[in-house]
């Protein structure tokens, strides 16, 4: 009985659908302003909630507004912040910040926000971060650290990142076409291949 209270509990203060989508409006909101100093607005366009628009606040040589089209693997990622899957919600904020910062800022002037660690510890945090995701695993050999997705058949290769030149990183098919995934793990694995390799 207590099982089934407790499930029920949850379900009560669970957010709705629109609810979920709202708190990543408004974690993108903050964490542009907080990592990028952009203002901007985060709201859909219309009723039938197929597309998003990011507008920004702030004067700019650019369009004011960027539209994204609303698939069904943003409503698969947004369902699963609904059931509050532990980390998502900033992880995905920040990477779709990030894409959004890049269109407003010249690449020379931003500065991706970075885990705080000390130098020798870079390896081991993004080793620990990657293998957050379900599934997935890191492979250390003398010239790489290979990511790869444990399958029922064999252990899948997704990506590698050199240990021996720094911003050298392949992606491979299998993680281009996991749509929801990459747009969370790839920048992950871009911001670790730019550390300088004395500082990992």
């Amino acid at each position: 009985m207590k099982k089934k209270q407790l499930a029920k509990l949850k379900q009560q203060f669970r957010p709705s659908f629109t609810d979920a989508r709202q708190q990543l409006f408004h974690k993108m909101e903050e964490k542009a302003q907080e990592d990028y100093q952009l203002n901007l607005r985060v709201f859909l366009n219309g009723t039938e909630g197929h597309e998003m628009r990011i507008e920004l606040l702030q004067p700019t040589e650019r369009d004011q507004q960027i539209k994204v089209p609303l698939d069904e693997n943003f409503t698969t990622v947004v369902k699963r912040i609904q059931n509050q899957e532990k980390g998502l919600l900033d992880r995905f904020s920040a990477n779709l910040v990030e894409e959004v910062a890049s269109y407003w800022i010249p690449e020379q002037t931003r500065s991706t926000p970075t885990i705080a660690t000390t130098d020798g510890e870079k390896t081991t945090a993004f080793i620990k971060e990657i293998e957050s995701f379900p599934k997935f695993t890191v492979k250390e050999s003398d010239t790489s650290l290979e990511i790869y997705e444990e399958t029922a058949k064999e252990p899948r290769l997704l990506a590698s990142v050199s240990k021996v030149e720094e911003n050298t990183r392949v992606i491979e098919s299998a993680l281009e076409r996991k749509y929801k995934l990459k747009l969370e793990v790839i920048p992950v694995i871009d911001a670790y291949a730019a550390v300088p390799l004395a500082e990992r």
